[in-house]
């Protein structure tokens, strides 16, 4: 490491950029692109509460599909790093200096990560979902939740998925009558595991969306006439539209942005403070308690 900070400044970065991509980006559920543009997507209508399209609910029966994104789409956390947001490529630059092991051990990043997933608060930020889905059903429309998140353990957390239904059942968000568990054996694996179907919630086990939602309609043979989607990340709609597309599916989708008003603003060093806290006594430091740390309001143990 000694011989890597002699490098000349543009090199050294580079090497840091290289090994940020290839190490921590296929682990973090990244939020920010910071180093390519995106490819354009589909044009898709962005909204701040699901009240604003009450008359596409009202309008839903029993041939559509309705998907949502977990993370940022139904639930969030007030603080920053919580909700995987990483504006800032100066601070993965001074994290992965700090703390190297991120790079040369990519097994601690799980533990690191399940932390924050286990302790940091999340609440429903717009709470109109809730009903809403309610009424959905009673409406016989087929409602799953749609993440990316793995199957199986991962760190501290003996199982993502029966940990993430618990945590919905929890606020009153229950996607669990209309389709059967099932773990979808003709998708590849990744972490020796496929992507399932959990109690309403289909983890793609990190594999793309669209093609996990193609599986989930070959099992249960349903066609819908119509598909809607809601995720804060148009890369993720623009994968289900694709899919609906190739099944001549109509699809309408949403990208949910209204969680942005209820987060706090980044500050790298409060970042830097809460990852201390991760690395060193595996505890998620809240932004106020980080806050209060770093302004001399509270004193660090």
């Amino acid at each position: 490491m000694v011989g890597l900070l002699k490098w000349p400044k543009t090199k050294f970065t580079l090497f840091t950029l290289v090994f940020i991509s290839s190490t921590i980006m296929p682990f973090m559920p990244l939020r920010s692109n910071w180093f390519f543009k995106e490819p354009p997507y589909g044009v898709f209508k962005q909204i701040e509460t699901y009240s604003e399209i009450k008359n596409i609910f009202d309008a839903c029966d029993e041939n559509t599909l309705i998907t949502f994104d977990v993370d940022s789409t139904l639930i969030m956390s007030h603080d920053v790093m919580a909700n995987f947001e990483f504006p800032s490529i100066w601070f993965a630059i001074r994290a992965l200096l700090k703390y190297p092991e991120l790079i040369w051990n990519k097994k601690s990043i799980e533990p690191i990560l399940s932390v924050v997933f286990e302790q940091a608060e999340r609440f429903v930020f717009d709470p109109d979902i809730v009903p809403i889905i309610q009424q959905l059903q009673k409406q016989n429309c087929k409602t799953v939740a749609l993440t990316m998140m793995w199957n199986g353990a991962y760190g501290n957390i003996k199982n993502m998925p029966e940990w993430r239904a618990s945590m919905l059942e929890k606020f009153n968000i229950n996607f669990d009558e209309q389709f059967p568990d099932t773990e979808f054996k003709s998708l590849p694996k990744n972490r020796g595991l496929h992507p399932c179907l959990y109690k309403g919630i289909l983890c793609t086990n990190h594999i793309d969306k669209g093609k996990v939602l193609g599986a989930f309609l070959d099992h249960n043979k349903f066609k819908p006439t119509l598909i809607i989607s809601f995720d804060d990340q148009k890369k993720q709609l623009n994968s289900i539209a694709s899919e609906c597309a190739k099944r001549k599916i109509a699809f309408s989708g949403y990208q949910m942005v209204g969680w942005k008003k209820y987060c706090n603003e980044w500050n790298t060093s409060r970042a830097l403070l809460q990852l201390d806290f991760l690395m060193n006594d595996k505890v998620w430091l809240t932004d106020s308690e980080a806050d209060a740390i770093l302004s001399g309001e509270i004193k660090s143990a």
